[in-house]
C-alpha cells in the first residue's frame, strides 16, 4: 500500500508540474532574463536539434529536427484527453520543420488519429531554458517550455 501511495505521490506532483507549465503566460518569464532569438540565432540552434515538450494534453513529444526538414516525434499518449486514440500507447507521426522569414520555429506533425498539429512560434531563451509563443508582444499569450539540445 506504501508503494501504491508514493507512486501516486509521484504521478500526482508530476501532473501538477506538467499543468503549471502548461498554463504559463509571456509575463510569467519577467525576471528570467528573457529575449527572443533572431532568425540568425534560430537558424544555428534548431538543425540538427534534439527537441522535447509536454504537450497541453500532457503528453511527452520528442523528436530531431533533421536537416533536410522533416522529423519523426514520438509521444507516450499518458496525458489526458479521455476518448483520445491510442491514450495510453506510445505513437510516432511525420512532421516537418522550418524556420519562417520573421525567424519563427514552424512544425507540421500529422499524427494518426488526431487532428494535424501545424503552428509557428517564436521561439525565447531564458535564464531557465526554451519557450516558444505565438507572440511576443501581449503578456497574456501562453509560452511552452522546450528543451533543445544539440
Amino acid at each position: 500500500m506504501k508503494a501504491f501511495v508514493t507512486i501516486a505521490l509521484l504521478v500526482g506532483g508530476t501532473g501538477v508540474a506538467c499543468a503549471q507549465t502548461q498554463s504559463l503566460t509571456l509575463r510569467d518569464l519577467d525576471g528570467k532574463n528573457m529575449r527572443t532569438l533572431s532568425k540568425d540565432e534560430v537558424t544555428q540552434l534548431l538543425p540538427g536539434a534534439k527537441m522535447s515538450r509536454v504537450s497541453a494534453r500532457g503528453n511527452h513529444h520528442v523528436w530531431t529536427n533533421e536537416s533536410d526538414g522533416k522529423f519523426v516525434a514520438s509521444s507516450d499518449n499518458m496525458g489526458g484527453g479521455g476518448t483520445v486514440i491510442g491514450a495510453g500507447r506510445p505513437s510516432t507521426a511525420l512532421g516537418k520543420w522550418h524556420i519562417s522569414d520573421d525567424g519563427r520555429y514552424c512544425v507540421l506533425i500529422e499524427w494518426k488519429g488526431v487532428p494535424t498539429e501545424e503552428w509557428c512560434r517564436f521561439v525565447l531563451a531564458t535564464s531557465d531554458g526554451y519557450y516558444m509563443t505565438r507572440s511576443t508582444s501581449v503578456g497574456t499569450e501562453r509560452v511552452e517550455k522546450f528543451e533543445i539540445k544539440k
